[in-house]
């Protein structure tokens, strides 16, 4: 922290303790974290820019700035390295704060923030070669696979890569891979490898034109005939059981708890829970606007609705996580099939969320879909955190329920059934 602090003099100062007030946020009290007030703070200002963010294709370079001066980029990075390895309980609550003002934001600090927390695993060359000089450094991905060539001291790479969120601002990139001549994953969303390249390595294709989360600037990536050195590369295989090599470095509690219990909830969960949020903050506006002598029914059951889903599904996502970390201090162990119905709750959250949302905007009425009104920008954001992968929340029902309706023995496996947690030591 005292190098990221130099680097940075102007960035907002406190302690942030590694594991926060656990007993204290599964209540809902923040108020310990210096991460969260600073992402309150944030918020107005986030609100008052998102019109003009609205019409970008990337977040504006002032808000990139705010959120380096707050330390939201650090939260799940390696101490070793100027990171503040908070519990994901504590970043999670700053992501969801953060898409109450934008939900690009959250998006964007969710999906860039996580490859800090996945460097962690990577040899310490590679951990040194992005943030050895500067500790706020960006990694961008994606890590849909293309293929790469092995050969002497790394491999050879070269493809094309979509949906690489925030990559504008990234110097680095994490990029998906299987091996030529190897054996590759069943069908899923990731390879076999993740490759970690530099910006002078590969191009960015600006062609993020789309009706939700616009200004995230998930741009494509190109590669041609890269080489990466081995010390940059990573299995999903090494994950998985716990034989990283970043884990000879970075033993802490954050690196402890199962990789994709926090990787699988860092973005898209907390961005449907903020813009649900912000959705709600600025219905209940809108209507003490009208000052109408009578409150609608209709609109006050669809704001209790939506309210209430955010706290009950915070409170079971920050319960489920408090059982993680007490295992990962030396508590009971979490069943594998508490860790499915984990992950159901989790990539089930962005669906039930635009069901409440669409019913928020039904009910703000004809002046509402007016876009001097914020509800159609939330409600397309909305729609679109719900789109991806991690949130199959039908294959995730399969995972944890099928093999309670099973009578053969046989589950099938779902096209998400790569990302396990089965990286616990045998």
């Amino acid at each position: 922290m005292t190098e990221l602090l130099a680097l940075h003099p102007d960035r907002l100062t406190g302690d942030v303790e590694p594991t926060g007030d656990i007993h204290a946020f599964l209540l809902g009290d923040f108020s310990t974290s210096p991460l969260v007030r600073r992402a309150r703070d944030l918020v107005p200002v986030l609100k008052e820019r998102a019109a003009r963010q609205a019409q970008q294709d990337r977040l504006l370079p002032e808000t990139i700035a705010d959120m380096q001066r707050a330390g939201f980029f650090q939260m799940l990075q390696p101490r070793a390295h100027g990171g503040y390895e908070l519990t994901p309980i504590e970043s999670f609550e700053v992501t969801s704060i953060l898409a109450e003002g934008d939900p690009s934001v959250g998006w964007v600090l969710g999906v860039v923030g996580i490859h800090h927390f996945h460097l962690g695993f990577f040899d310490a060359r590679a951990q040194s070669d992005v943030w050895s000089s500067d500790t706020t450094t960006l990694i961008s991905s994606p890590y849909a696979p293309q293929t790469a060539r092995r050969v002497d001291g790394g491999y050879r790479l070269s493809g094309r890569w979509s949906f690489s969120s925030g990559s504008d601002y990234c110097d680095w990139a994490l990029l998906g891979a299987n091996i030529e001549g190897e054996p590759t994953p069943g069908p899923g969303p990731v390879g076999s490898h993740v490759l970690l390249l530099p910006r002078e390595d590969y191009e960015i294709v600006h062609n993020w034109d789309v009706s939700g989360l616009r200004a995230t600037g998930s741009n494509d990536i190109v590669v041609e005939d890269a080489f990466v050195p081995d010390h940059r590369s990573l299995t999903w295989t090494e994950v998985h059981q716990r034989t990283a090599p970043g884990l000879a470095l970075n033993a802490g509690l954050l690196f402890r708890l199962p990789f994709f219990q926090v990787f699988s909830r860092a973005t898209q969960a907390p961005t449907a829970l903020g813009a649900l949020k912000g959705m709600a903050d600025a219905l209940v506006e809108f209507n003490r606007g009208k000052r109408r002598p009578r409150i609608d029914p209709a609109t006050a059951l669809a704001l209790a609705e939506a309210y209430s889903f955010v706290s009950e599904a915070k409170g079971r996502l920050y319960a489920n996580y408090a059982a993680m970390i007490s295992e990962a201090g030396g508590g009971p162990k979490v069943s594998d099939e508490r860790l499915e119905e984990f992950r159901f709750q989790s990539a089930h959250i962005p669906a039930r969320a635009a069901r409440y949302g669409t019913e928020l905007y039904r009910v703000a009425g004809g002046t509402g879909i007016y876009n001097a009104q914020p509800f159609g920008r939330y409600l397309t954001d909305l729609m679109a955190t719900q789109t991806h992968a991690i949130n199959n929340y039908q294959a995730r029902a399969t995972d944890w329920i099928g093999p309670l309706l099973d009578t053969t023995g046989t589950v099938v496996p779902t096209p998400l059934g790569v990302i396990k947690d089965q990286e616990r030591p045998a």
